[in-house]
C-alpha cells in the first residue's frame, strides 16, 4: 500500500533530448503522477523556483548546463535541498555517476528506460519523503508533549524539595540523637573492660560482661554508620567529592595488607585480579572508593566459612569518559532471590546476616550512595550455597603523569630473612593486643625473634633481659607511656642504645620535632603498613630480605589473554565476517552462537570474546578483526581494469557479472575472493564497494 497519492504528485523531468521527455511523460501519466517538463538544466531551475516539484529526474550529460551542476544548484538552496533527485543517465557514465552521487543525487536510472524501474525507483524516493515528513510531524508533537512534561516536571520538582526538607530534618534529628548516645555508650564500654580486669568475678559475671561489651560494640558500630549515612542524606546531591590522583594497585595492596589476618583466621584465599589495561594512576575520591571496597570486602570474608574470594578490577573506555568496573566474587552461603530485591535498604538485613549476629544493614546502603555518587551504580547477583557476586562501576580520569614513572609503586613482599646475618631481637611495646599481635605476627613470620610488652613499665623490664635491637613503641599506654619509658632505656643502657620507633595514630608537623626529642630515632604511622615496617628495620638495621617473586596481582594467564587476539588468523573469512556484521549490528544472540563455532585450536580467543561482550566492549573486536583482515590481504592488488568492470557490474546490479569477475582473481588474492563472495551472497553490494575502495587506497607491493 503506497503512503502517497500518485495524482498528488508532481514530477519534474529534465532532459535535452525531447524524445525521452514524450517516453518518461507517457509513463508518469499512465502511473496518475503530475508531470511537467524542461529541456535544459537553466530551465530546470526556472521550473522548480516556480512549481517546486515532489521528485526530479535529471539528465545527467546536457549542454550548457549538465546535471551536476543542476544538482549541486538545488542542493545547495535550503529550500530545495530536500527534494529528491533521480538521475538519467547511460550505463558507461559510472565515473560521472559517482560524481552525481557527492553532489547529493539520491538514486539513478540507466538508458534505455525501462518503464517498472521508472515507477519503483520514482515510488521508493517518494515514500521516503513521506516517511520523512511524517517522522517532523511526529517530532513536532513529541516537543509539544516534552514541553507539558516539563512544566509537570517543575511541579514535581517542588513536592521533591519539600520532601528532602522534612527528610534533612529526621536525619538532622537523628545525627544529633546518634551524638547524644555516644556519650553514656563509650562509658558503659570502657567500664566493662575495666570490670573485665577484676580477679574476683564469677564464671557467670565474666560472661554477662563480655556479653554487655559485644552488645555495646555492636550499637557503637550500629550509631556509627547512622551518622555516615546521616551525613549523605543531610548533603543530599552535593556530598562533596574529595577528588585525588593516586596508585590503584597501592591501595590495593593495602587493602590486601589489612585483610590478611582475618583470611589466615577463616582459612580463606583472597585473589586480587588487575587487568591489564587499567591506568597505573587514577584521579577520584580514593577514600569513598577505598570504603566501598572495604565495606564489600568485610562481607564477603564475613559470611564465607570456606573456599576463596576474588576482587576483579577492569577498565572500560568510551569516547568520553574511562570507567573502572570492580568485581567482588565469593564462595559463600550466598542470597535468596527474594532477599536481593531487600539488599540494599536502610536497616534490612539478610536471613544470613542475621544468623551471624553481625552487622548494621547499613553497609551496602552506604556503598550504594557513595558508587552512585562516583558517577556509577553497583548490582548483585547470587545462588545459596554457592556464592555472591557484587559489580560496581565509577568513573575515573587516568593521569599520564610523569611524576610516577620513577617510582616503586608496587613491592615486593618480603618472605624471609636473607642468610647469614645475625638473629634480630624485636621488642614491641603497646597495649592494644590487635596492634602486638599484628606486628608480632608479621615480624616473626619472616625469621625475628620477637617479644611483647603491654606497657611502657613491661617493656623497660623486657629490655633489660632481652637486650632487644629494635623496639616499637605505641606513645599511649597505661602505667608508663612510651616517651617516658623510651627516655628510661635511653638512659639504663650500658652497651650500644636500641632504636626505638614511636608508632602512633597521627603526626602532626608540629609534633614531629617533640617525639624525636623525647629520644625516639623514627616514627611509624597507623595504620601499620608491612612494607614500611621492613623498610624502616632495613633502613636502621640494615637487615637484608629474601622477596616474593615480582608478578604483582596480574596472573600470568590474563597477560597471555593479550595474546590470544592473534588466532582470529586461524578462523574462515565466512567466520570472521560473521562475526564483524554481528558487531556492527549489536546483536549479541548471534555473536554468541559464532563465539560457540571458534574451534578449540583458537586457545582462550572464544573467552576473551565473551569477556568483551560482557563489558560491551564492542570496539576491541573489531579493532582486532580490522587488523586481521589487513595482514590477509595485504599482497592483494588489483588492476584498474578489473575494477572498472567490476564497478559497472554492481551499478547494474549483475549478480551473474560479479560473479565470474570474483572468479577471475589471482590465486594470491583467494582471501579477497572469499570475502566478496560473501558479501555477494548476502546481496551487499556497498560492502563489495568499500573493500575495493580500501584495496585501492593500499600501494601495490614493491
Amino acid at each position: 500500500m503506497l503512503l502517497f497519492e500518485p495524482e498528488h504528485c508532481l514530477i519534474l523531468v529534465v532532459d535535452d533530448v525531447r524524445q525521452n521527455l514524450q517516453v518518461i511523460g507517457e509513463i508518469l501519466e499512465v502511473a496518475g503522477y503530475e508531470t511537467t517538463f524542461a529541456p535544459s538544466g537553466q530551465q530546470a531551475l526556472e521550473r522548480v523556483e516556480s512549481a517546486h516539484p515532489d521528485l526530479i529526474l535529471l539528465d545527467l550529460m546536457m549542454p550548457e548546463m549538465s546535471g551536476l551542476e543542476v544538482c549541486e544548484i538545488l542542493k545547495s538552496n535550503p529550500k530545495f535541498s530536500e527534494i529528491p533527485i533521480i538521475f538519467l543517465t547511460a550505463s558507461n557514465e559510472v565515473e560521472n555517476l559517482l560524481q552525481a552521487f557527492k553532489k547529493g543525487a539520491n538514486d539513478y536510472i540507466t538508458k534505455p528506460f525501462r518503464s517498472e524501474e521508472i515507477l519503483v525507483r520514482i515510488e521508493a524516493q517518494l515514500t521516503n519523503q513521506k516517511l520523512k515528513q511524517k517522522l517532523e510531524e511526529k517530532n513536532q508533537e513529541l516537543e509539544i508533549e516534552i514541553g507539558v512534561r516539563r512544566r509537570t516536571e517543575e511541579a514535581l520538582q517542588e513536592a521533591v524539595e519539600l520532601a528532602n526538607a522534612a527528610n534533612r530534618a529526621k536525619t538532622s534529628f537523628l545525627a544529633n540523637m546518634s551524638h547524644e548516645l555516644r556519650t553514656p555508650l563509650n562509658a558503659i564500654i570502657g567500664f566493662t573492660q575495666l570490670l573485665s580486669h577484676s580477679s574476683n568475678l564469677t564464671l557467670e559475671q565474666k560472661n554477662n560482661l563480655c556479653i554487655i561489651h559485644r552488645s555495646g560494640e555492636h550499637l557503637l558500630n550500629l550509631i556509627n554508620e547512622i551518622l555516615d549515612l546521616s551525613k549523605l542524606e543531610n548533603y543530599d546531591d552535593n556530598v562533596p567529592i574529595n577528588l585525588m590522583e593516586f596508585i590503584l594497585k597501592d591501595m590495593l595492596v593495602e587493602l590486601e595488607e589489612m585483610f590478611r589476618l582475618k583470611l589466615r583466621e577463616k582459612g580463606l584465599n583472597l585473589d586480587i585480579i588487575v587487568e591489564n589495561r587499567v591506568p597505573l594512576v587514577i584521579e577520584s575520591d580514593r577514600l569513598k572508593l577505598r570504603q566501598i571496597l572495604i565495606n564489600l570486602l568485610s562481607n564477603a570474608i564475613k559470611f564465607t566459612p570456606s573456599g576463596e574470594i576474588k576482587l576483579r578490577v577492569n577498565a572500560l573506555f568510551d569516547a568520553e569518559k574511562t570507567f573502572l568496573s570492580f568485581e567482588i566474587t565469593d564462595t559463600g552461603k550466598g542470597i535468596s532471590s527474594e532477599e536481593i530485591s531487600k539488599l540494599f535498604q536502610p536497616f534490612v538485613q539478610t536471613e544470613t546476616g542475621m544468623a551471624a549476629a553481625e552487622g548494621t544493614g547499613l553497609g551496602l546502603v552506604i556503598c550504594r550512595k557513595y558508587v552512585r555518587l562516583l558517577g556509577g551504580e553497583i548490582t548483585v547477583s547470587s545462588e545459596p550455597d554457592v556464592g555472591t557476586t557484587f559489580k560496581f562501576q565509577i568513573a575515573v580520569k587516568p593521569v599520564e603523569s610523569t611524576d610516577y614513572s620513577g617510582e616503586q609503586t608496587w613491592s615486593p613482599r618480603v618472605v624471609a630473612i636473607a642468610p647469614n646475618q645475625p638473629t634480630y631481637r624485636i621488642l614491641v611495646a603497646d597495649d592494644q593486643a590487635t596492634n602486638r599481635e599484628l606486628l608480632t605476627t608479621m615480624l616473626s613470620s619472616v625469621g625475628f625473634e620477637v617479644r611483647e610488652a603491654t606497657n611502657g613499665q613491661e617493656a623497660v623490664e623486657i629490655y633489660n633481659s632481652f637486650d632487644p635491637h629494635l623496639i616499637w613503641m605505641d606513645l599511649r599506654m597505661p602505667i608508663l607511656d612510651g616517651c617516658e619509658a623510651t627516655r628510661k632505656i635511653k638512659t639504663i643502657s650500658k652497651g650500644s642504645l636500641p632504636t626505638i620507633i614511636a608508632v602512633t595514630a597521627s603526626v602532626f608537623e608540629e609534633d614531629k620535632a617533640a617525639i624525636l626529642s623525647a629520644g625516639y630515632d623514627d616514627f611509624l604511622i597507623k595504620p601499620i603498613q608491612e612494607s614500611k615496617v621492613f623498610e624502616m628495620l632495613s633502613k636502621h638495621l640494615g637487615v637484608s630480605y629474601f622477596y616474593e617473586e615480582m608478578t604483582s596481582i596480574l596472573s600470568e594467564k590474563l597477560r597471555f589473554r593479550e595474546n590470544q587476539w592473534k588466532n582470529l588468523s586461524k578462523l574462515s573469512t565466512s567466520l570472521i565476517c560473521d562475526l564483524e556484521y554481528a558487531t556492527l549490528a549489536l546483536d549479541d544472540e548471534q555473536l554468541n552462537r559464532l563465539v560457540s563455532e571458534i574451534p578449540s585450536e583458537c586457545g582462550e580467543l572464544e573467552e576473551i570474546i565473551r569477556e568483551c561482550l560482557e563489558n560491551f566492549d564492542y570496539n576491541t573486536i573489531l579493532e582486532a578483526i580490522k587488523s586481521v583482515k589487513s595482514e590477509r590481504f595485504a599482497d592483494s592488488h588489483l588492476s584498474s581494469e578489473w575494477i572498472v568492470e567490476m564497478t559497472q557490474a554492481i551499478y547494474r546490479a549483475d549478480a551473474r557479472e560479479i560473479q565470474q569477475l570474483i572468479i577471475q582473481l589471482p590465486p594470491h588474492n583467494r582471501t579477497l575472493a572469499e570475502q566478496l563472495e560473501y558479501y555477494l551472497a548476502h546481496l551487499d553490494y556497498q560492502n563489495i564497494l568499500r573493500a575495493i575502495a580500501e584495496l585501492e587506497e593500499t600501494p601495490p607491493p614493491n
